[in-house]
């Protein structure tokens, strides 16, 4: 089941793209359609919970990351919302995964969810576009990772987070950062640098028993190394930076 998901996200990802390059369909449409069969897969999710429940929690995974793909293209891709709209509903897409997820105790529906949200922008891409959007966008996901991880510790979660954070960022920050970008870029490097500072400590403070404290070393060790690399990168061109 869940390798299906995984299918049908970039099957609808690539259509998306092939519709915008060959077919005629309207795109409205188009998008709209994407989202009602996101929308139906979340119902029966839904409606499964209680019977047989890894189904049902794969198949919400996959309408989540359906919204995330639908919204990111209708905004970078087809230019259909401005982004006020747009961060508006992820920040609601967001917001009810993480309650989902909770509410349910389901690892795998946050993680599905999130994996499908990190990749949209990937696939959604046409090669161009404001990094700003997709900074933001990633910012909304790791809210509601951050939020997530106040109510449960899923070092899972968190490790797909960070490593999809910091490797878009490497990527981006390696082909496309130039120093006329370092005042739109710095903020976001101290925000995902903060928050992956105090998921950790939540996810010790959460895993804890006892006395006994667990400790995410990836985050502990990583969120420095990484975030400091990249704000080398960052100020390398300046003068004593």
């Amino acid at each position: 089941a869940r390798a299906g998901v995984v299918v049908l996200f970039f099957g609808v990802a690539f259509l998306l793209k092939y519709s915008y390059q060959h077919l005629q369909v309207p795109i409205e449409l188009r998008l709209a359609g994407v989202a009602l069969a996101a929308v139906v897969l979340l119902a029966i999710g839904w409606r499964m919970r209680s019977t047989r429940e890894g189904f049902g929690l794969v198949l919400q995974g996959g309408g989540v990351g359906l919204l995330y793909l639908t919204i990111f293209g209708a905004l970078r891709l087809f230019g259909l919302l401005s982004a006020a709209p747009a961060f508006a509903l992820l920040v609601a897409v967001a917001a009810l995964s993480a309650l989902l997820a909770v509410r349910q105790d389901a690892r795998s529906l946050a993680v599905l969810g999130a994996t499908g949200g990190f990749l949209a922008p990937i696939l959604a891409s046409a090669g161009g576009g404001s990094h700003l959007a997709l900074f933001a966008y990633y910012a909304v996901l790791n809210g509601g990772i951050l939020a997530i991880a106040w109510f449960k510790s899923w070092r899972l979660l968190n490790v797909i987070g960070f490593a999809f954070t910091f490797g878009i960022a490497t990527a981006w920050g390696v082909l496309r950062y130039s120093p006329g970008a370092y005042a739109t870029t710095q903020p976001f490097l101290i925000l995902f640098f903060l928050i992956y500072v105090a998921i950790p400590l939540l996810f010790s403070r959460r895993a804890a028993g006892g006395g006994e404290r667990h400790l995410d070393t990836t985050l502990i060790f990583g969120t420095p190394l990484i975030g400091f690399g990249l704000q080398v990168g960052l100020v390398r061109t300046f003068e004593y930076g």
